[in-house]
């Protein structure tokens, strides 16, 4: 979308209540698009790609605070408060950066396959193996993606990309076990039962006062995307609860 001043690229579609729509790691709104499809209805749906991902330029350090804090200006451009916010993975940890800082731009959040640090007691979020795979991610792992190709010196620019979100997923991604008490939004955690974050989700649950949890038999991190439909029947009755009225 173009005529905003933030850098992101943000795509805007429907009218009603505002539901903001936060991508994975190395991915973009499209990854969120089956889901989108059913929940979108009736609603505003806000769906950027974060820095260096998607359409979105890079913008030098790459960082979970940083890329909520671009969330948060481009919802304060548009003239967002109280909007319900969906994240995946990354984009989970995103939106629980948001419910911390910025409450006033977030009615409720869900989080799905999401993490906060996993520094004792938070169970870990990588088994050992994983985390070694990690690691030695290369850009030959991750292809350069054809959406980024209109963005001038993208292609060349890649390999660093790739750096840097190695470099994200193996960090700190700022926020802790103990913050979750201060979130006072409603949240909802989903988890795939085959997530590696599973035990992580169930200690962020019961962090984060008047939480609610759901864990999708059969299904991983990935369940977003190939799991849409159980995602949407989890998700809906939890964006439909009763608001409360403004004094």
């Amino acid at each position: 979308m173009t005529g905003l001043r933030s850098p992101l690229d943000v795509e805007l579609a429907g009218d009603g209540p505002d539901l903001v729509l936060l991508h994975g790691g190395a991915g973009s709104r499209e990854d969120l698009d089956d889901l989108r499809a059913i929940i979108g209805r009736g609603r505003r749906v806000i769906a950027p790609d974060q820095r260096a991902h998607g359409r979105s330029p890079d913008l030098g350090e790459l960082s979970y605070p940083l890329m909520a804090a671009d969330t948060a200006t481009l919802l304060d451009e548009l003239g967002v408060r109280g909007a319900d916010v969906i994240g995946f993975s990354d984009g989970g940890i995103v939106a629980l950066l948001l419910a911390r800082d910025r409450p006033d731009v977030t009615s409720c959040v869900v989080a799905i396959g999401a993490n906060v640090s996993w520094a004792p007691p938070a169970p870990p979020v990588y088994a050992d193996g994983y985390r070694t795979r990690l690691a030695a991610i290369t850009s030959a792992e991750l292809p350069f993606p054809d959406i980024r190709r209109p963005l001038p010196g993208a292609e060349a620019g890649w390999p660093a990309i790739v750096e840097k979100y190695r470099a994200l997923w193996l960090g700190e991604p700022g926020i802790t076990l103990a913050d979750l008490a201060g979130v006072l939004v409603p949240v909802l955690y989903v988890v795939g039962d085959g997530d590696t974050r599973v035990e992580h989700t169930v200690a962020m649950y019961r962090a984060t006062p008047g939480a609610q949890l759901a864990v999708v038999n059969g299904a991983n991190h990935d369940v977003p995307v190939s799991r849409p439909g159980d995602v949407a029947t989890i998700v809906t009755p939890f964006l439909a609860r009763p608001r409360p009225v403004d004094a």
